[in-house]
């Protein structure tokens, strides 16, 4: 667990862009508030490994959404249900249904078709939240660090060089 922190710490002080770390977050927040053998979550996973996003956000993300899932699956089952009873949308749904992809994707699940309409909805808005709060502690919080009197007996001590050798 220290060990998480630790990365999670090292990524907000890297040289990742706010909007990399932002992805990772939203990237996480998909795969952990849909359900885990959905269909799209294997093409969400190829998004994280083919773009550059910082794997220890993305996992403490995934982490954090997915024990959050237990309280978004009503509201997500809800709409879900909504939407495939919708009589003006059930020519699209019919269309769809009709075509193997879409099969496989298993939108005609009332948990899985409102779980991945509301991470849609979420994901501006995480983006953009993610982004404003890392760009803030860079500001704020990591140079107060820095210049305070802890953060400078920190950074002499022989326990943080240490750290800093085996990390190379």
């Amino acid at each position: 667990m220290l060990t998480l922190f630790v990365k999670v710490l090292k990524a907000l002080n890297s040289d990742y862009s706010p909007a990399q770390i932002g992805l990772a977050v939203c990237l996480g927040m998909i795969i952990g508030l849909t359900p885990l053998g959905s269909a799209h979550n294997a093409i969400v996973l190829l998004f994280v490994l083919m773009l550059r996003v910082n794997l220890g956000i993305f996992l403490v993300s995934l982490g954090l959404f997915s024990g959050s899932a237990y309280f978004v699956d009503p509201i997500s089952e809800l709409l879900g249900f909504w939407l495939l009873n919708s009589i003006a949308l059930e020519g699209l749904w019919t269309s769809l249904y009709q075509g193997s992809f879409w099969r496989l994707l298993e939108y005609n699940n009332s948990l899985v078709i409102g779980s991945f309409i509301t991470t849609l909805l979420l994901t501006p808005l995480v983006f953009v939240c993610t982004r404003m709060l890392v760009i803030e502690y860079r500001e704020r919080v990591m140079t107060w660090v820095q210049k305070s009197r802890l953060g400078i007996w920190i950074k002499s001590g022989k326990l943080f060089s240490a750290y800093q050798n085996f990390q190379g």
